[in-house]
Formats: C-alpha cells, sequence, structure tokens
C-alpha cells in the first residue's frame, strides 16, 4: 500500500487545453509534452519537486508542495505554450493542504488544494484562461481586477514573446544578456520581444502574490 506525503500549504494547477476538440491527438500530445518539460525545469527552477500529470485526455494537474509560485508557473506555463506554438490551456490555481501518495499519482492525491483548484477552474467565465484560488478581502478584490489585466497580457503573447518570458519569468530573473544566450538572439531582439508583454507588471504582480498568498492560510 502507497503511503502518502502531507505537505500544510501546497499549490496545485488544474488545467484543460483550450479547443481541443478541433484539433488530433498529436496536437493534443504536443501541448502535453510542453506541459510536462515546463513542470520539470519549474521544480528545478524552484528547487522543490514538481509532479505534472495527465488526465481526461485534455486534462492535466500539477503539484507544488510550495504555494507562493503557483501564479509564477501558470505564466510560465502559458508561455512556453505560446513559445512553441501549442494549444492554449485554462488553469484555476487551489492553495492549502494537500495529501500526495509516494508514487506520485495524482489521481489517489486528496486535499483543499486539490477541491480548489478544481472549482476555481470550472467557474472560469467565458474567454477567460486563468483564475486565482479566492484570496478574501481587498487584496482579494485588488487582485481579481489584475488578474483580468494579466489574464489579457497572457492569451496576446505570441512565439517570441512567449519563448523571452519563459525565460525573464524565472524565481532568480536573469538579464537581457543572459537570456539572449539561451535562446540564441541578440540583447536587442529579447529588448523589442519583451517591450510590449507588460513584464514590470507581471514581475510586481508576482511580487504581491507570493509574498501575500499566506494570507489564504487562516481562511481554509
Amino acid at each position: 500500500m502507497s503511503q502518502t506525503q502531507a505537505h500544510d500549504f501546497a499549490s496545485v494547477l488544474t488545467g484543460d487545453l483550450v479547443a481541443s476538440r478541433r484539433h488530433g491527438p498529436e496536437v493534443l500530445d504536443k501541448a502535453m509534452q510542453v506541459l510536462e518539460r515546463v513542470s520539470r525545469d519549474f521544480g528545478e527552477d524552484i528547487g522543490a519537486k514538481a509532479v505534472f500529470q495527465r488526465h481526461r485526455g485534455d486534462g492535466w494537474q500539477l503539484f507544488l508542495p510550495l504555494a507562493q509560485p503557483s501564479l509564477r508557473a501558470a505564466l510560465r506555463i502559458q508561455a512556453a505554450l505560446a513559445a512553441t506554438g501549442s494549444l492554449a490551456t485554462r488553469i484555476g490555481i487551489g492553495v492549502g493542504p494537500a495529501h500526495i501518495p509516494d508514487d506520485g499519482d495524482l489521481a489517489a492525491a486528496s486535499g483543499a488544494a486539490f477541491h480548489m483548484a478544481g472549482d476555481v477552474l470550472a467557474g472560469l467565465a467565458r474567454g477567460t484562461h486563468l483564475a486565482l484560488p479566492p484570496i478574501p478581502g481587498a487584496l482579494g478584490d485588488a487582485f481579481g481586477a489584475l488578474m483580468l489585466f494579466v489574464d489579457r497580457e497572457a492569451q496576446g503573447w505570441n512565439r517570441t514573446q512567449g519563448q523571452a518570458l519563459f525565460e525573464a519569468l524565472r524565481v532568480q530573473t536573469p538579464t537581457q544578456e543572459e537570456i539572449a544566450q539561451k535562446v540564441g538572439v541578440t540583447r536587442q531582439a529579447v529588448q523589442s520581444r519583451l517591450s510590449g508583454t507588460a513584464l514590470d507588471a507581471l514581475q510586481e504582480t508576482l511580487w504581491v502574490y507570493e509574498n501575500r498568498i499566506d494570507t489564504i492560510r487562516d481562511s481554509l
């Protein structure tokens, strides 16, 4: 019998690919491969084990043992999908307690973080691709309005913007020169690609989210 690991304040991203019924299995497989690759990269970036699992054909989940980096993970996922010309995805974020089997089977996992992520995904308004867990008080109201802007920005990223943002949104922000070396273009090209992405606003949003998400703990 598999043992479980308990996490007090973890995060779960639950998603499904957009317009998946219009495409064949090879297109869905390509997107899922991108998601799996990004999940591994993100786990390395935050220094923690990230667990990705596909389910229900076009659905997927990503478990992170920490709540704080959940929005960053969602944005880097969207950037990677844009960069590879893959299908977009909707994402619902949940935070809270989680119990994960030692074998990493998310289908057998449980906890408030999983339930919340599913509820947030199910409650996404038409045309919306990303939503946060419910945050109480004035902070939640502010984030609700801000996420409308963030979501619309992310939906508009093209391939080259997504490629640059995938690197720029790492936990330790790289320089434009470092991004240029990673993606094989000039620093000026990176600067041009990032200029229309509202990167400064995204980074500020991430800073506030990652430093204030603990306020949800008491409401769980």
